[in-house]
Protein backbone atom coordinates (compact mmCIF):
# COMPACT_ATOMS: atom_id res chain seq x y z
CA UNK A 1 0.00 0.00 0.00
CA UNK A 2 1.60 3.83 -1.28
CA UNK A 3 3.18 5.37 1.79
CA UNK A 4 0.38 7.98 1.47
CA UNK A 5 -2.47 6.48 2.09
CA UNK A 6 -3.35 5.16 5.87
CA UNK A 7 -5.51 2.17 7.35
CA UNK A 8 -8.90 3.87 8.65
CA UNK A 9 -9.88 0.95 10.98
CA UNK A 10 -13.30 -0.11 11.99
CA UNK A 11 -15.72 1.93 12.92
CA UNK A 12 -16.79 1.20 16.51
CA UNK A 13 -20.25 2.89 18.54
CA UNK A 14 -19.54 2.76 22.09
CA UNK A 15 -16.38 1.05 22.08
CA UNK A 16 -17.66 -1.49 19.81
CA UNK A 17 -16.75 -2.93 15.70
CA UNK A 18 -19.50 -2.45 13.93
CA UNK A 19 -20.48 -4.15 10.63
CA UNK A 20 -22.42 -1.62 8.94
CA UNK A 21 -21.86 2.19 9.25
CA UNK A 22 -23.84 5.27 7.41
CA UNK A 23 -22.76 8.56 6.86
CA UNK A 24 -24.34 11.83 5.04
CA UNK A 25 -21.11 13.61 3.67
CA UNK A 26 -21.29 17.45 2.95
CA UNK A 27 -18.70 19.66 1.39
CA UNK A 28 -17.78 23.01 -1.08
CA UNK A 29 -16.10 22.31 -4.23
CA UNK A 30 -12.10 21.31 -4.28
CA UNK A 31 -12.34 19.77 -0.90
CA UNK A 32 -10.97 16.59 0.15
CA UNK A 33 -13.71 14.13 1.53
CA UNK A 34 -11.00 12.63 3.94
CA UNK A 35 -7.14 11.52 3.47
CA UNK A 36 -6.46 9.07 1.46
CA UNK A 37 -7.24 5.88 2.70
CA UNK A 38 -8.23 2.38 2.97
CA UNK A 39 -10.40 -0.06 5.22
CA UNK A 40 -11.25 -3.77 5.30
CA UNK A 41 -15.11 -2.41 4.29
CA UNK A 42 -17.04 -2.66 1.22
CA UNK A 43 -18.12 1.26 0.02
CA UNK A 44 -21.02 2.40 -1.55
CA UNK A 45 -20.79 6.04 -2.40
CA UNK A 46 -24.73 6.63 -3.61
CA UNK A 47 -25.03 10.71 -4.79
CA UNK A 48 -27.95 12.79 -3.06
CA UNK A 49 -29.44 15.95 -4.29
CA UNK A 50 -26.68 18.29 -5.29
CA UNK A 51 -23.79 16.11 -5.59
CA UNK A 52 -21.01 15.79 -7.93
CA UNK A 53 -17.62 14.18 -6.96
CA UNK A 54 -14.85 12.35 -8.01
CA UNK A 55 -13.83 9.16 -6.64
CA UNK A 56 -9.73 8.53 -6.56
CA UNK A 57 -9.34 4.81 -6.52
CA UNK A 58 -5.93 3.24 -7.17
CA UNK A 59 -5.27 5.03 -10.15
CA UNK A 60 -8.94 5.70 -11.56
CA UNK A 61 -11.40 8.31 -11.30
CA UNK A 62 -14.96 7.79 -10.83
CA UNK A 63 -17.40 10.47 -11.77
CA UNK A 64 -20.47 10.80 -9.13
CA UNK A 65 -23.36 12.21 -9.67
CA UNK A 66 -26.97 13.07 -8.25
CA UNK A 67 -28.81 9.07 -8.17
CA UNK A 68 -25.18 7.47 -9.16
CA UNK A 69 -24.07 4.45 -7.01
CA UNK A 70 -20.39 4.05 -7.10
CA UNK A 71 -18.28 0.67 -5.29
CA UNK A 72 -14.99 0.52 -3.69
CA UNK A 73 -13.64 -3.13 -3.01
CA UNK A 74 -12.66 -3.44 0.14
CA UNK A 75 -9.24 -3.14 0.95
CA UNK A 76 -8.71 -0.53 -1.82
CA UNK A 77 -7.36 3.68 -1.47
CA UNK A 78 -9.63 5.89 -2.33
CA UNK A 79 -10.58 9.53 -1.30
CA UNK A 80 -13.03 11.87 -2.76
CA UNK A 81 -13.50 15.54 -3.61
CA UNK A 82 -16.16 17.63 -4.34
CA UNK A 83 -16.48 19.37 -8.09
CA UNK A 84 -19.36 21.69 -7.44
CA UNK A 85 -19.83 24.33 -4.67
CA UNK A 86 -22.03 22.33 -2.32
CA UNK A 87 -21.77 18.18 -2.61
CA UNK A 88 -23.81 15.65 -0.79
CA UNK A 89 -23.99 12.09 -1.37
CA UNK A 90 -24.17 8.84 1.29
CA UNK A 91 -21.29 6.58 2.67
CA UNK A 92 -22.09 3.02 3.20
CA UNK A 93 -19.48 1.06 4.69
CA UNK A 94 -19.92 -2.69 5.35
CA UNK A 95 -18.13 -5.69 6.44
CA UNK A 96 -18.41 -8.46 3.45
CA UNK A 97 -18.91 -11.27 5.65
CA UNK A 98 -22.42 -9.70 6.05
CA UNK A 99 -23.24 -10.92 2.32
CA UNK A 100 -23.72 -14.90 3.61
CA UNK A 101 -25.39 -16.41 5.66
CA UNK A 102 -22.99 -17.46 8.50
CA UNK A 103 -20.00 -17.70 9.00
CA UNK A 104 -19.92 -21.80 7.94
CA UNK A 105 -22.26 -21.13 4.49
CA UNK A 106 -18.77 -21.64 2.59
CA UNK A 107 -21.33 -22.05 -0.57
CA UNK A 108 -22.26 -18.76 -0.17
CA UNK A 109 -18.62 -17.49 -0.10
CA UNK A 110 -18.53 -17.07 -4.02
CA UNK A 111 -20.67 -13.95 -3.64
CA UNK A 112 -18.21 -12.03 -1.88
CA UNK A 113 -15.59 -12.17 -4.88
CA UNK A 114 -16.74 -8.99 -6.40
CA UNK A 115 -16.63 -7.02 -3.78
CA UNK A 116 -13.22 -7.68 -2.15
CA UNK A 117 -11.08 -8.18 -5.45
CA UNK A 118 -10.02 -5.39 -7.44
CA UNK A 119 -10.34 -6.55 -10.82
CA UNK A 120 -11.89 -3.83 -13.72
CA UNK A 121 -13.86 -6.87 -14.96
CA UNK A 122 -16.90 -5.31 -12.31
CA UNK A 123 -18.26 -2.18 -13.09
CA UNK A 124 -17.46 0.54 -10.41
CA UNK A 125 -20.24 3.07 -11.45
CA UNK A 126 -23.79 3.08 -11.53
CA UNK A 127 -25.66 5.72 -13.57
CA UNK A 128 -28.91 7.03 -12.18
CA UNK A 129 -30.78 6.47 -15.32
CA UNK A 130 -30.85 2.80 -15.38
CA UNK A 131 -31.14 3.03 -10.99
CA UNK A 132 -34.26 5.32 -11.63
CA UNK A 133 -36.46 2.24 -12.23
CA UNK A 134 -34.77 -0.06 -9.46
CA UNK A 135 -35.11 -0.36 -6.08
CA UNK A 136 -31.54 1.16 -5.13
CA UNK A 137 -33.21 4.75 -4.66
CA UNK A 138 -35.63 3.21 -2.01
CA UNK A 139 -33.17 1.25 -0.28
CA UNK A 140 -30.39 4.22 0.17
CA UNK A 141 -33.44 6.60 1.09
CA UNK A 142 -34.42 3.03 4.25
CA UNK A 143 -30.70 3.45 5.11
CA UNK A 144 -30.73 6.61 5.58
CA UNK A 145 -34.24 6.80 7.77
CA UNK A 146 -33.33 3.70 9.89
CA UNK A 147 -30.04 5.45 10.60
CA UNK A 148 -31.27 8.79 11.51
CA UNK A 149 -33.97 7.08 13.82
CA UNK A 150 -31.84 4.72 15.00
CA UNK A 151 -35.42 2.84 16.24
CA UNK A 152 -35.48 -0.44 17.95
CA UNK A 153 -33.58 -3.28 15.23
CA UNK A 154 -31.83 -0.66 13.06
CA UNK A 155 -29.18 -2.44 12.30
CA UNK A 156 -31.09 -5.36 11.17
CA UNK A 157 -33.15 -3.61 8.98
CA UNK A 158 -29.88 -1.55 7.44
CA UNK A 159 -28.61 -4.96 7.14
CA UNK A 160 -30.95 -6.04 5.14
CA UNK A 161 -31.27 -3.38 2.67
CA UNK A 162 -27.41 -3.44 2.35
CA UNK A 163 -28.00 -7.44 1.20
CA UNK A 164 -30.65 -6.48 -0.96
CA UNK A 165 -28.44 -3.54 -2.84
CA UNK A 166 -25.67 -5.64 -3.10
CA UNK A 167 -27.83 -8.40 -4.82
CA UNK A 168 -28.54 -6.14 -7.32
CA UNK A 169 -25.02 -5.18 -8.03
CA UNK A 170 -24.14 -9.40 -8.24
CA UNK A 171 -27.32 -9.85 -10.87
CA UNK A 172 -25.75 -7.04 -12.98
CA UNK A 173 -22.23 -8.01 -12.69
CA UNK A 174 -23.40 -11.60 -14.03
CA UNK A 175 -25.34 -10.68 -16.58
CA UNK A 176 -22.69 -8.19 -18.04
CA UNK A 177 -20.26 -11.35 -17.30
CA UNK A 178 -22.42 -14.73 -17.68
CA UNK A 179 -19.37 -16.54 -16.70
CA UNK A 180 -18.01 -15.81 -13.18
CA UNK A 181 -16.56 -19.13 -12.57
CA UNK A 182 -13.15 -17.98 -13.52
CA UNK A 183 -12.84 -15.86 -10.29
CA UNK A 184 -15.31 -17.88 -8.36
CA UNK A 185 -12.57 -20.84 -8.92
CA UNK A 186 -9.25 -19.37 -8.66
CA UNK A 187 -6.35 -20.50 -6.63
CA UNK A 188 -7.10 -17.96 -3.95
CA UNK A 189 -10.41 -18.47 -3.64
CA UNK A 190 -10.01 -22.23 -3.61
CA UNK A 191 -7.80 -21.78 -0.56
CA UNK A 192 -9.79 -19.40 1.49
CA UNK A 193 -13.03 -22.08 0.75
CA UNK A 194 -10.73 -25.25 1.68
CA UNK A 195 -9.72 -22.93 5.44
CA UNK A 196 -13.13 -22.12 5.82
CA UNK A 197 -14.39 -25.81 5.57
CA UNK A 198 -11.25 -26.62 8.09
CA UNK A 199 -12.80 -24.29 10.24
CA UNK A 200 -16.29 -25.10 10.13
CA UNK A 201 -14.95 -29.08 10.87
CA UNK A 202 -12.44 -28.08 13.35
CA UNK A 203 -13.28 -24.97 15.23
CA UNK A 204 -12.45 -26.25 18.79
CA UNK A 205 -8.92 -26.68 17.36
CA UNK A 206 -8.29 -24.81 14.15
CA UNK A 207 -5.63 -22.29 14.02
CA UNK A 208 -3.93 -20.03 11.46
CA UNK A 209 -0.51 -22.35 10.84
CA UNK A 210 -2.63 -25.92 10.73
CA UNK A 211 -4.74 -23.52 7.70
CA UNK A 212 -1.98 -22.31 6.18
CA UNK A 213 -0.44 -25.82 5.94
CA UNK A 214 -4.13 -27.83 5.02
CA UNK A 215 -3.56 -25.11 2.11
CA UNK A 216 0.02 -25.64 1.15
CA UNK A 217 1.05 -22.22 2.03
CA UNK A 218 3.21 -20.23 4.10
CA UNK A 219 1.79 -18.80 7.16
CA UNK A 220 2.38 -15.44 5.95
CA UNK A 221 1.03 -15.35 2.56
CA UNK A 222 -2.13 -17.05 4.00
CA UNK A 223 -2.84 -14.44 6.58
CA UNK A 224 -2.33 -11.81 4.34
CA UNK A 225 -4.73 -14.26 1.46
CA UNK A 226 -7.29 -14.69 3.23
CA UNK A 227 -8.01 -11.47 5.27
CA UNK A 228 -7.99 -9.68 1.77
CA UNK A 229 -10.42 -12.01 0.60
CA UNK A 230 -12.47 -12.78 3.57
CA UNK A 231 -12.66 -9.23 5.55
CA UNK A 232 -11.23 -10.86 8.49
CA UNK A 233 -7.98 -12.77 9.94
CA UNK A 234 -8.35 -16.23 10.17
CA UNK A 235 -8.32 -15.77 14.20
CA UNK A 236 -11.19 -13.60 13.94
CA UNK A 237 -12.66 -16.11 11.31
CA UNK A 238 -13.22 -19.16 13.80
CA UNK A 239 -13.94 -16.79 16.64
CA UNK A 240 -17.16 -15.57 14.43
CA UNK A 241 -17.68 -19.94 14.31
CA UNK A 242 -17.22 -20.62 18.09
CA UNK A 243 -19.81 -16.79 18.76
CA UNK A 244 -22.12 -18.28 16.91
CA UNK A 245 -22.30 -21.89 18.68
CA UNK A 246 -21.84 -20.37 21.93
CA UNK A 247 -25.14 -18.12 21.17
CA UNK A 248 -27.12 -21.55 20.12
CA UNK A 249 -25.84 -23.62 22.96
CA UNK A 250 -26.56 -20.51 25.08
CA UNK A 251 -30.50 -19.81 23.63
CA UNK A 252 -31.57 -23.92 23.43
CA UNK A 253 -29.26 -25.97 25.53
CA UNK A 254 -29.38 -25.56 30.01
CA UNK A 255 -25.57 -24.80 30.16
CA UNK A 256 -24.24 -22.19 32.09
CA UNK A 257 -21.60 -18.98 30.73
CA UNK A 258 -18.87 -20.89 32.10
CA UNK A 259 -19.57 -24.50 30.87
CA UNK A 260 -20.41 -22.81 26.98
CA UNK A 261 -16.95 -21.16 27.69
CA UNK A 262 -14.99 -24.08 28.54
CA UNK A 263 -17.08 -26.36 25.92
CA UNK A 264 -15.50 -23.61 23.02
CA UNK A 265 -11.97 -23.91 24.38
CA UNK A 266 -11.71 -20.43 25.53
CA UNK A 267 -8.82 -19.89 28.52
CA UNK A 268 -10.89 -18.01 30.84
CA UNK A 269 -14.87 -16.83 31.08
CA UNK A 270 -13.64 -13.30 31.52
CA UNK A 271 -11.82 -13.46 28.01
CA UNK A 272 -15.03 -15.76 26.64
CA UNK A 273 -17.52 -13.07 27.47
CA UNK A 274 -15.52 -9.78 25.95
CA UNK A 275 -15.05 -11.53 22.89
CA UNK A 276 -18.58 -12.45 22.95
CA UNK A 277 -19.76 -8.81 23.46
CA UNK A 278 -17.41 -7.66 20.82
CA UNK A 279 -19.23 -9.67 18.72
CA UNK A 280 -23.26 -9.79 20.05
CA UNK A 281 -22.83 -5.97 22.10
CA UNK A 282 -24.16 -7.70 24.94
CA UNK A 283 -22.52 -10.24 27.51
CA UNK A 284 -23.06 -13.60 27.70
CA UNK A 285 -25.17 -13.61 30.34
CA UNK A 286 -27.25 -10.55 29.10
CA UNK A 287 -28.03 -12.71 26.22
CA UNK A 288 -29.08 -16.05 27.87
CA UNK A 289 -31.08 -13.45 29.71
CA UNK A 290 -33.18 -12.08 27.29
CA UNK A 291 -33.82 -15.79 25.58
Amino acid sequence: MAENYYDEGRAKIDGFEIPVQCIVMTAGKGKVFGLKHYHEYVELLYGLPDCDISVWAEGCVHKVKTGDLCIINSGTAHTVISNTEKSTYLVIKFEPGILYASEQSVFEFKYLFPFVEGSDDFRKVFRCDELAETEIPRLMDDIIREWTAKDYGYEIAIRASVIRASLYLMRKWHSEKSDLSVYENSDGVKYIKRAMEYAKNSFLTANSNEAAGICGLSYGYFSRLFKRIAGKSFTEYVNSIKMNEAKRMLATENKSVTDVAMTLGFSSVSYFARQFKKETGMTPHKFKKEM
